[in-house]
């Protein structure tokens, strides 16, 4: 009985060790691993290559667990029958009383201990599974080689997977930052390069309502006031219809020829012009900024799957995206959010959709929305022409979840169309409010 008890215990070690280690490989730091074995140091060599083969790493852990668990509990029910004359008590007490003791002492605790302390524990770790892949190298050949061959199977290909995801290099960066190797606007720089890859120039561009461009039909003498009056130094150019760019101005060559043979003529404005640069509004930034860079040109037109055209985009708006926003002395200081009283605010119709909700700390559920502003959003929730005072309530949670048992409490938002210009959203005025449980409840008793 007493070699026995031995057994569980020495077992109940070695899951928690197996158990551990699985988590130390999973979470500890790759990057600094790799950069203490380069500098020699034998243990984190020996880890960070464990990590980089994790899959048979991974499966002798799997096996040394299981056979331990196997063992311990085998132990466990000898030790039971010596101590309880009816077998099937004798049976159901050792299954009982093992699965809790390996279920905290060889799962849970491990693994937390292991999580919060990874970078220290995976050295130790790193040898004792190397000598486990070698004990168990037969079984974990076989399990590799079913493995393989069910990758086969499926068609998987890992050749274009990338090294490190969006989500990693996200998490590395935060940690960097954290250890105050960068600082925070290093970092939210190193974010925001990360986020300009997915963002399409749609997202970003002035929209083609508030376009300032010139008719060429008109008289030279507007196309002056334009020029006097506007704190832009490219105008686009169009031809009766705002659909049909012809050209760019620029104001530098225009005030240089007005200042000395003037503009006599259409013709003579026409030889002003520089040649659109047309881009999708699908195209992403990155591409964009390439395009602009290539043509030296500081604007494009944005044009929809027709040709027509959406609005503009600067080389200035794709680096604010990039590095924030960039003021000089032209620039208009326009606030697109004001909290106007007590969970109370006035949002711009032309505000980022998800700037917004992350501004209120608003986080609905599997959101999704054909438009990029909260003015688009709010014409898709009202589902009709906008008017002033249209309103609509938006619940962090769909209707599934608020029906659910275990429901408690959600944010929902009153939204009131308080700001019109023709048929676009300009001002809604936004009322945001914590519903608990109990007044849901009360509410399902007053109907």
């Amino acid at each position: 009985m007493t070699a026995n008890i031995i057994v569980v215990v020495l077992m109940v070690l070695l899951s928690a060790c197996f158990s551990a280690s699985e988590i130390s490989f999973n979470t500890a730091n790759k990057k600094r691993l790799k950069k203490a074995g380069d500098e020699g140091k034998k243990s984190a060599k020996l880890a960070y290559n464990i990590i980089e083969n994790f899959n048979t790493a991974l499966s002798a852990i799997l096996i040394g667990n299981n056979l331990a668990n196997i063992a311990c509990t085998t132990a466990a029910t000898v030790i039971a029958f010596s101590l309880i004359s009816n077998e099937g008590v004798a049976s159901v007490a050792s299954t009982v009383v093992m699965t809790v003791i390996i279920l905290i002492f060889g799962e849970i605790v491990p693994k937390i201990v292991a999580k919060n302390n990874a970078d220290v524990m995976v050295h130790g770790f790193a040898y004792i599974i190397t000598v486990v892949k070698w004990i168990l190298y037969p079984l974990v050949w076989l399990v590799m080689a079913l493995i393989k061959g069910l990758e086969k199977l499926w068609g998987k290909d890992d050749e274009d997977a990338p090294t490190v995801t969006e989500e990693e290099l996200s998490s590395i960066i935060e940690t960097v930052e954290e250890e105050g190797v960068i600082d925070e606007d290093k970092k939210e720089l190193l974010q925001s390069a990360i986020i300009f890859r997915d963002t399409t120039v749609e997202e970003i561009m002035t929209p083609r309502i508030d376009m300032l461009a010139f008719d060429i039909t008109h008289s030279l003498d507007k196309l002056r006031r334009i020029a006097e009056e506007s704190r832009f130094s490219r105008i686009p150019v169009y031809d009766e219809s705002i659909d049909d760019i012809i050209g760019v101005l620029y104001l530098n060559r225009y005030y240089r020829r007005i200042t000395g043979e003037g503009v006599k003529n259409k013709t003579e404005l026409r030889e002003l012009l520089m040649e659109p640069l047309f881009i999708h509004k699908t195209m992403k930034l990155n591409k964009a900024l390439n395009m602009l860079r290539e043509r030296k040109t500081h604007l494009a037109i944005v044009v929809d799957e027709y040709g027509g055209t959406m609005g503009v985009v600067t080389i200035e708006d794709i680096l604010e995206e990039l590095v924030g926003e960039i003021w000089d002395e032209s620039d208009e200081i326009v606030t697109e959010l004001v909290k106007t009283g007590n969970n109370t605010y006035e949002v711009s119709g032309d505000m980022n959709i998800d700037d917004f909700f992350a501004e209120i700390e608003f986080e609905p559920k599997e959101f999704e929305c054909e438009y990029s502003t909260v003015g688009g959003w709010a014409i898709e929730m009202l589902n009709a022409d906008p008017h002033l005072g249209d309103n609509f309530k938006y619940s962090d949670l769909d209707e599934e979840a608020l029906e659910d048992d275990d429901y408690e409490g959600h944010t929902e938002l009153y939204v009131i169309v308080s700001g019109m210009d023709d048929m676009r959203i300009k001002k809604l005025t936004v009322l945001v409010t914590r519903i608990e449980p109990e007044e849901k409840d009360k509410e399902k008793t007053e109907e």
